[in-house]
């Protein structure tokens, strides 16, 4: 009868000794919260220019420009320069890596880098001081009609060197236009570029619009002339807004 009060005091030690077990499949996950600032990803199919004749190849991280602007006090030309910075640093982190999704922490620590550079004065579009003449280039629709000698035509011209020359795309990636402007022979140029990372559904009042779309002179100053440039031809960007 003791060696039996024994064993059973044995077991009951050891049993509470042990540490309490967790459930992993119903352990909460704790989210950093920036999730709130991320707009719903657009479908495949949805992920094109109608007008730019253009699809993406990228699907882009559209922010929540209204909670932004409540949660950091961030400007429309801030919450834009936001945008693009996050994507390209999405852009570069999935080129280095096999990976095809985002880590929570990764996710976190991109977003608060992101909004240090935009707080820090840091932009990835930013003209000469003295800008106020730009020609903006509609580079899809070049494209799409095989008109691209008209731009080394206008360049051989000197055409860019009176203008500021910014091409802006819908669909391409900053990454992905600065590889297809050295493709072409075209990286010497000295282009800025305006690409699809800077699309916001949001205007300048932050409300939503109807789609897509950036409003020049209230990023870049309304003492700026801007001349849209395109093929010959009726049709405009629908993304622009000058």
């Amino acid at each position: 009868m003791k060696c039996l009060s024994f064993f059973l005091l044995l077991i009951l030690i050891s049993c509470s000794e042990l540490p309490p077990r967790q459930d992993v499949g119903n352990t909460a996950y704790r989210s950093s919260g920036i999730e709130q600032f991320f707009l719903p990803e657009l479908p495949a199919w949805a992920n094109n220019s109608p007008t730019g004749q253009c699809f993406k190849k990228h699907s882009f991280q559209y922010l929540d420009f209204n909670k932004l602007s409540k949660m950091y006090q961030l400007k429309y030309p801030e919450l834009l320069e936001f945008q693009a910075q996050y994507n390209e640093r999405l852009e570069s982190y999935f080129r280095s890596t096999a990976m095809r999704f985002v880590k929570p922490v990764e996710e976190a620590a991109f977003f608060s880098h992101t909004l240090e550079n935009i707080r820090g004065g840091v932009k990835t579009f930013r003209l000469p001081n003295e800008h106020h003449k730009i020609d903006l280039i509609w580079i899809d629709r070049y494209i799409a009609l095989n008109q691209v000698k008209e731009l080394k035509k206008m360049n051989d011209e000197g055409q860019f060197d009176e203008r500021i020359p910014v091409i802006f795309s819908s669909c391409f990636s900053k990454q992905d236009l600065n590889q297809w402007l050295m493709e072409n022979n075209l990286d010497q140029v000295g282009f800025y570029s305006l690409t699809a990372e800077w699309l916001s559904p949001f205007g300048p009042d932050l409300e939503m619009k109807a789609g897509l779309q950036i409003e020049i002179k209230k990023m870049i100053g309304f003492d700026v002339d801007v001349r849209l440039i395109t093929p010959n031809e009726i049709l405009r960007p629908t993304e622009i807004v000058l």
